[in-house]
């Protein structure tokens, strides 16, 4: 569905199916020069399970019009947006709110769970750590709007499985997936995504907000672009719950998609 949302028409998927009064809503927040179909699995599964699924593209992301958002903090103040709109004129219930992010949605979900934390039931994070650094080259790469960004990026990504061909379903190349995804960004965007991660500094007032116990974070133990050092910083920080999963590199819903949903089912189903 498109949602207006200041000044600017915003896509929301559902999971395709609809919402119900007395269900919790899982927010799932995609990463930089992604959209929404990144959670398809995820989100169908949940959206049969119990909860009221919410996968938005950020604004100039996927079907979603409007210019990008150059802070984690202005796509924070987005998303509490986006939800006050579906819940006022889409009949999505004021329920508790889980909040759900990969890379960059992750530090989005932590942001937005910092600035309302009341609202919010606890966080699943995929793919994340702090201080979220870009290399200088990845940013020179982007901001010139060149392949060799989606290259990089493709490349510290994956694990070495994924990078040779490996993947559970028969016929797809997961990393050829995801850079054809990189490759559909409008110029600018993948930049601004890549330089918002870099300049986030708000994780510990954020994390006095939402206070201990909250937090999940899933990582893969062969991610090169959040390695796990970094992710075991963020948990700390959060005072939250790491789980690693093998064999995995950043793209974890891709990559291992049943030890992700597996992952996220003991979360959210326990």
């Amino acid at each position: 569905m498109m949602v207006h949302v200041n000044g600017c028409d915003v896509f929301v998927s559902s999971g395709g199916m609809a919402w119900h009064d007395e269900r919790k809503t899982l927010v799932l927040l995609h990463g930089a020069g992604m959209d929404r179909t990144v959670w398809v699995l995820l989100a169908r599964y949940f959206a049969r399970h119990g909860f009221n699924v919410v996968t938005p593209d950020l604004p100039a992301h996927g079907a979603s019009q409007g210019e990008v958002l150059e802070s984690i903090d202005a796509q924070a103040a987005h998303l509490w947006d986006l939800l006050d709109a579906l819940q006022r004129d889409h009949a999505l219930p004021d329920t508790p709110v889980i909040l759900g992010g990969h890379s960059m949605g992750a530090l989005s979900a932590i942001a937005a769970a910092g600035l309302q934390p009341l609202r919010v039931e606890q966080l699943l994070l995929l793919g994340a750590g702090y201080p979220m650094a870009v290399g200088q080259a990845l940013l020179d790469a982007a901001k010139a709007n060149t392949q060799a960004a989606v290259d990089m990026i493709a490349l510290y990504s994956h694990s070495f499985a994924s990078q040779i061909g490996h993947n559970a379903v028969a016929g797809i190349s997961v990393q050829n997936s995801a850079m054809a995804l990189l490759e559909r960004s409008a110029p600018g965007v993948l930049y601004a995504d890549l330089q918002a991660c870099n300049a986030y500094t708000g994780l510990a007032q954020a994390a006095a907000n939402i206070g201990p116990g909250k937090c999940t974070l899933i990582a893969g133990d062969a991610d090169r672009m959040t390695p796990l050092k970094m992710s075991n910083k963020l948990v700390a920080q959060l005072r939250g719950e790491l789980v690693v999963l093998n064999s995995c590199g950043h793209m974890l819903m891709s990559e291992q998609p049943e030890q992700t949903l597996q992952a996220v089912r003991r979360v959210l189903l326990s």
